[in-house]
């Protein structure tokens, strides 16, 4: 698994640094407001994958549990019919949503540029489920040599095509055209780096009762992932309703250098998800993993602090290369992100666990918290109270991941855990606070 960890986290810091380029210069090229409507879309995207119902991970699972080829076949053709059915819902909702999104979701000036932007996240998953199909599988027989191959050149291509986009055409339609265009090369991509599927996998198999029970199992897990998705788009829901798109464009902008710092916490997901899904139906293997929790919580926790420490003492003394268009907004949402972060292990062993109604509750829960603290703090702190909100919505949403988990061990072994990072977190709040780096 170390191995694999390595392959995924370097693919994930080279695509990241790439990421992080792109913002600087998205900016300058866009306007504030012209990188809001493109977040637009990049929110808009990540809430269609919504329409899957939380396919890709239930097949990553079974796919992990399989005993044979013939197995493997059967269940890689399910996914086939299954994309099939996703499409043809898709083009149902899509003119739903066309009318939907503008008037109650984003509502703008820019009306009819929303509307399109609609269209055009409909395209990109569409253009995105042949190579999702493939890393699927991949994902679950762990082969992630050849996944990292794939995502490294995806990424790189991704955001060479996205920077060209912005430095030449300055238009916010044309990006999303490119990344549109970028699609068409994953699928490119997809054939030559990941590993094939079984012989007869992309023929779609259509058994009777089939679909209620892959949607029966899968829906939880879909809600789940909605919440997740939701918790960290809220913040740009909250903003749109309450400022011009200008704030829109300024609090995306930060928002997605801030959340750089997951690439090690994506990288780790991607590897452990089918890892635990495979140990965790082995009952002594599971006992194992659970005793060790504890410690892979504390390492966690001392890493994304220490992290965050060395930002407030390197980010002030270099040159503002990044474009960060506000430094005390950036550092709030940096520490909210590496709690974000530190939770996704817990999210992706419950999910591994098959369970997902615990996911869901604290996650609906942790949604509320945000947005009830975000208008109670909005009038005495105007646009740092989304900041403000977001970390004290992550404090609680990491706690409560971690004790899920953790309530399955022994109860001194998880209070004492969850005692010392209550701890670090406090502590790294009070230090912030003190330094007054902002």
């Amino acid at each position: 698994m170390k191995k694999n960890l390595l392959y995924v986290t370097f693919v994930n810091l080279v695509n990241g640094f790439a990421g992080i380029a792109f913002i600087p210069l998205a900016l300058k090229s866009l306007g504030t407001e012209g990188y809001g409507l493109y977040s637009i879309f990049v929110i808009l995207v990540s809430y269609i994958y919504f329409v899957e119902m939380g396919v890709a991970k239930y097949f990553t699972r079974t796919i992990a549990q399989a005993s044979n080829v013939s197995e493997e076949q059967k269940i890689m053709r399910s996914a086939t019919g299954m994309y099939i059915r996703i499409t043809l819902l898709l083009f149902i909702i899509t003119p739903i949503l066309f009318f939907i999104i503008p008037k109650w979701v984003f509502p703008t000036n820019n009306h009819g540029l929303v509307s399109i932007i609609v269209i055009f996240a409909s395209l990109d998953y569409l253009l995105s489920i042949p190579p999702t199909i493939k890393l699927t599988y991949n994902l679950g027989k762990e082969e992630f040599e050849h996944i990292s191959k794939f995502n490294l050149i995806s990424g790189l291509s991704k955001h060479l095509f996205l920077i060209g986009s912005v430095l030449i055409f300055k238009s916010v339609i044309l990006l999303i055209i490119t990344v549109l265009l970028r699609r068409v090369f994953d699928i490119l991509y997809a054939k030559k780096f990941l590993k094939s599927m079984p012989k007869g996998s992309w023929q779609p198999q259509y058994a009777k009762g089939e679909f209620k029970k892959i949607f029966s199992q899968s829906i939880v897990l879909s809600m789940a992932q909605l919440t997740q998705i939701t918790i960290l788009s809220i913040g740009t829901f909250l903003i749109n309703r309450n400022f011009t798109m200008k704030e829109v464009g300024i609090y995306k902008a930060t928002f997605d250098l801030a959340s750089k710092v997951s690439f090690f916490s994506n990288s780790l997901g991607m590897v452990v998800f089918p890892r635990f899904s495979s140990v965790l139906k082995r009952t002594e293997e599971k006992i194992s993993l659970l005793n060790k929790m504890p410690l892979y919580y504390k390492i966690s926790w001392l890493v994304y602090s220490i992290l965050f420490l060395i930002s407030l003492v390197i980010i002030p003394i270099i040159p503002n290369i990044l474009n960060i268009q506000d430094m005390e907004l950036f550092y709030l949402l940096l520490y909210g992100a590496c709690l974000n972060a530190h939770a996704n292990l817990s999210y992706e062993f419950l999910q591994a666990d098959a369970r997902l109604k615990e996911v869901i509750i604290p996650s609906i829960i942790t949604l509320l918290m945000m947005s009830v603290i975000f208008y109670l703090t909005l009038d005495y702190y105007s646009f740092y109270a989304i900041g403000i909100s977001w970390v004290l919505s992550q404090v609680f949403n990491s706690m409560c991941m971690d004790t899920m988990v953790l309530r399955k061990i022994r109860k001194s072994s998880s209070i004492t855990t969850i005692c010392f990072n209550l701890i670090i977190s406090i502590g790294v709040i009070i230090l912030y606070l003190s330094l007054g780096v902002y």
